[in-house]
């Protein structure tokens, strides 16, 4: 009698492991996929809002202000202008919001 037989396929204990091999491998995959989607989606709102920040520059530069120490509201960026001292036609302009800040001289009316 011929007491090792040899059976065909996987016994219940190994098909658990690799089971759980799977699945803790799937589980942080989506874990890394979900970090990187947050991450793309985190820059994509700072990108907005640095353009934001340029346009409203951009708009100070083009439209020029009163010549008037003021603070201006432009779509949701706040824009400082004050006087340069001994020159009445320019200002220092300030656009700024969330961390992103631009700084340069402007002509005024």
């Amino acid at each position: 009698m011929n007491l090792s037989r040899h059976s065909e396929g996987f016994t219940l204990p190994e098909v658990c492991v690799a089971l759980v091999v799977f699945l803790v491998g799937t589980a942080s995959l989506l874990g890394c996929w979900t970090f990187f989607n947050r991450e793309v989606a985190d820059e994509r709102f700072r990108l907005e809002l640095f353009y934001d920040v340029e346009n409203a520059m951009e708009s100070l530069i083009m439209e020029r202000p009163l010549c008037a120490d003021s603070l201006v509201m432009l779509d949701a960026v706040i824009a400082r202008l004050t006087f340069v001292p001994g020159n009445n036609r320019l200002m220092w302009a300030v656009a700024e919001r969330y961390g992103f800040r631009f700084k340069r001289l402007v002509r005024c009316r």
